[in-house]
């Protein structure tokens, strides 16, 4: 069930489980924070996490569990002293280290993040990803440009690096000298396509969501992923040509109902084209497709009390 997304029926079922061993049982409890966490329901998972854990103090796994937990709720501050107590124990401790690097950059903490690299065993892709985020995050350009260089000899066209040094030429150049530089990297036809959807990237970043479609488009039919097909839609529906737009971002919401962006993208589509009907027929469909995604009752109650109000 965690594996195929069921996050609801996967706390669900551990809820169960534990129900049938008399409502305390720390193996199964610890399953359900997991599945709840994954789900988004981050209180309910930590809550679950400390049950496990008041029945078995020495429990790591619980542990763990409860420190994913509120770091799933942006309590980072907590998170941190939970990982750093699981780090401890030799069993979690790879785990762990890698929750204190998360949270000590969801608390911009990049100082610590680049002194305790060395401790977290990371593959070297892992620890050069790291120290590229924190050099730019403390303004050491220079040096975070030295490290994409280093990594790109290792791997040539690696997406990663190649985003964050046109990131880092942008602060450098400005926008319009990389603009131009990367127009001409994408048209090399031997070139991977991730130099097309970096300047598609910065097209829709100067204004000129026409050419980032073009782009989007051009990759798209050789890859057709669901992250470009994503990309596409935006880039249309910013264009004005909300008619392609909507049928491609309907296509989408079937197969991610959760995206929160595309339904905001979606809905403002609808509503310049003046389409509140198509959005109420397509939200009423995909909650027959998808009934567990509670989220989609309040969408199509939107919609139709829009539809009363126009």
């Amino acid at each position: 069930m965690l594996d195929a997304g069921r996050f609801v029926d996967a706390a669900r079922f551990a809820e169960r489980q534990t129900l049938a061993r008399g409502g305390a049982h720390p193996f199964w409890l610890t399953q359900q924070a997991v599945a709840l966490t994954r789900a988004g329901r981050c209180e309910e998972a930590r809550a679950a996490a400390e049950q496990a854990l008041a029945q078995a103090p020495d429990n790591t796994y619980a542990l763990l569990a409860a420190a994913d937990a509120l770091r799933g709720g942006g309590r980072a501050e907590d998170a941190l002293s939970r990982y750093e107590e699981a780090a401890q124990a030799p069993t979690a401790r790879q785990r762990a280290l890698r929750g204190v690097l998360d949270c000590l950059a969801a608390l911009a903490r990049w100082p610590e993040v680049l002194a305790r690299l060395g401790e977290a065993p990371l593959t070297r892709e892992q620890g050069a990803r790291w120290r590229v985020k924190a050099l730019m995050a403390l303004d050491r350009d220079a040096e975070a440009a030295d490290a994409c260089r280093e990594w790109l000899k290792r791997e040539p066209n690696h997406p990663e690096p190649l985003w964050a040094l046109t990131e880092l030429d942008i602060r450098k150049e400005g926008l319009e000298p990389v603009l131009s530089r990367m127009r001409r990297l994408a048209r090399i036809g031997s070139r991977p396509p991730i130099y097309r959807e970096i300047y598609a990237s910065l097209c829709r970043r100067a204004g000129r969501p026409g050419e980032a479609a073009a782009q989007y488009d051009k990759i798209a039919a050789g890859s057709g992923t669901f992250r470009i097909q994503r990309k596409k839609a935006f880039a249309l529906a910013k264009s004005g040509q909300e008619s392609e737009a909507a049928p491609l971002m309907e296509e989408l919401l079937r197969q991610a109902p959760a995206d929160v962006y595309l339904h905001s993208s979606y809905q403002a589509a609808c509503r310049r084209m003046q389409a509140l009907d198509r959005a109420e027929r397509f939200y009423a469909e995909l909650l027959t497709l998808h009934p567990e995604e509670k989220t989609l009752h309040g969408r199509l109650r939107g919609i139709r009390k829009r539809m009363e109000r126009t």
